[in-house]
């Protein structure tokens, strides 16, 4: 094969040292030419990309409309500032560049989700993000911290209370476990606070914040052997013996109580309780972990 080849290389070769000097130039020119206009095209557009009006300017990135309970301007300063991470001087005509942004937003403990990074002309980076939205508040060493469902901690100076939690009681998420106050960009003490930040958007979502001034959810016992897991108390006193619940199977770390009675189902046996007594007035605790059965003590 070897010989082969050898061969047909010399035949080409002896063809193109017989053809005329003014063949060869007829054939050459154009393959020059062409060259020369992709380099001085190449050159241009490497000029072009050069200029100052196309190098990115973070002060102009786009992110649509902030959601009503983040705070926009403080918020756009820290998006720009995971712009401003890249290597200046960058310009809009950059392969990489939407690359990159969109790994340095991914990174930002403050967005639930990156969808997508597009370059604008003349110099605009447009993103496509969804941020984390407050959940519940939890209590610790005497202050009052917003999570999302997820567990993760939201600032004050960045989130503000969603417009739903006028409409009703703000219970506080309880977790006698905690010995560090809120880390940044990262849940903050596993999945007992994604617990009660979760069930804080069920008993909301279902009205019962309305019905029933619910002040405390306390968490502790998620995921120990301990009965009941979850404890809910009311600005009365009164207690309401929650156990499992079934926000379980979407926590990391946590799996769906066996055998368990659904939220939905302690939630109707509950508003059954409160017809009964409204607000759980007169009530020491209700116990709502057995199906088709209510426990209860009445106070002394």
């Amino acid at each position: 094969m070897a010989r082969s080849t050898g061969r047909t290389t010399d035949r080409a070769a002896a063809v193109w040292s017989q053809l005329p000097v003014r063949a060869l130039l007829v054939a050459l020119v154009p393959l020059a030419g062409g060259v020369a206009v992709y380099l001085a095209a190449d050159a241009i557009w490497r000029a072009l990309a050069r200029r100052p009006e196309f190098r990115v300017n973070t002060s102009l990135l786009n992110v649509g409309s902030y959601p009503q309970w983040v705070n926009g301007p403080r918020m756009a300063g820290e998006l720009r500032a995971r712009v401003g991470r890249l290597p200046q001087g960058r310009s809009i005509f950059d392969r990489d560049l939407a690359r990159l942004a969109y790994r340095e937003f991914q990174g930002c403990p403050w967005l639930a989700d990156v969808t997508s990074v597009r370059k604008k002309l003349p110099n605009v980076l447009q993103v496509t993000i969804a941020f984390r939205k407050p959940a519940g508040m939890v209590w610790w060493d005497g202050g009052r911290y917003m999570v999302d469902r997820e567990g993760y901690w939201l600032p004050d100076d960045l989130f503000g209370a969603p417009q739903e939690w006028a409409d009703g009681c703000q219970p506080v998420i309880v977790d006698g476990l905690l010995r560090t106050g809120p880390p940044r960009g990262r849940p903050w003490d596993g999945p007992r606070l994604a617990v009660g930040a979760r069930l804080c958007e069920f008993f909301r979502q279902r009205s019962l914040l309305k019905k029933l001034d619910l002040a405390t959810i306390d968490v502790t016992g998620v995921g120990r052997a301990r009965d009941p897991e979850i404890v809910l108390t009311t600005a009365g006193g009164a207690q309401v013996k929650w156990g499992k619940s079934t926000v379980y199977p979407f926590v990391k770390g946590l799996t769906a109580p066996a055998l368990g009675v659904p939220d939905d189902e302690k939630l109707a046996m509950l508003a059954s309780k409160l017809r009964d007594y409204p607000g759980l007035k007169g009530i020491k605790y209700v116990d709502l972990r057995f199906h088709g059965q209510i426990v209860f003590a009445e106070s002394e």
